[in-house]
């Protein structure tokens, strides 16, 4: 499902409809945005099927967005080439510090779905991890895998779900397809 993505301010005015894994790549850029309000002035929104954002962002990181959308890199191959029937050589080399702490929290509810809210916490309190307070941590977190490979491998990676009708609280769970094989090294 397509998302439309809004870029204004300073000049700057793009309004675009991406794909899902671009806007979940603009999703974590804008969450690492660690400008102060001095330094933002433009308004990223994006609007799709279960992806929402309204940020004030930097220049520099609305470029940044830009840069993304611009080029096609959803086709680069690069960093997703494999074969699709075990895990990528390379991806605990490639798990960042609170994606793994996340693996191992769904490892721990055995197949049990996990609302966003309960893996964030237990994130700050179990693992000493400086985890923001809202749904936007979670999505930066589980977007790097989308970013790193693609959605449908981070979809058999960390499946999601809405927890209910109201849309605003999304739970996840550890994959049956790698679960054997995470749980083996991530417990190591």
């Amino acid at each position: 499902m397509p998302v439309t993505m809004n870029v204004a301010g300073e000049g700057l005015s793009i309004e675009r409809e991406i794909t899902q894994s671009k806007a979940l790549k603009i999703i974590e850029i804008a969450l690492e945005d660690q400008a102060d309000e001095a330094e933002t002035g433009i308004t990223v929104t994006l609007h799709g099927e279960g992806i929402e954002l309204d940020r004030e962002v930097s220049k520099l990181t609305a470029l940044e967005m830009s840069n993304v959308v611009i080029h096609d890199d959803d086709e680069e191959t690069e960093n997703r080439d494999f074969d699709g029937i075990g895990l990528p050589d390379n991806f605990f080399d490639r798990l960042s510090t609170k994606q793994r702490i996340m693996l191992e929290i769904l490892l721990e509810a055995d197949g049990e779905w996990i609302r966003g809210t309960d893996i964030r916490q237990k994130m700050r309190e179990e693992y000493g991890m400086d985890v923001g307070e809202g749904g936007r941590a979670t999505a930066g977190v589980i977007a790097g895998l989308t970013r790193k490979y693609n959605e449908e491998f981070r979809r058999d990676v960390i499946p999601g779900r809405w927890a209910d009708e109201t849309q605003q609280h999304a739970e996840f769970r550890i994959g049956e397809k790698y679960k054997k094989e995470i749980g083996e090294e991530i417990k190591e």
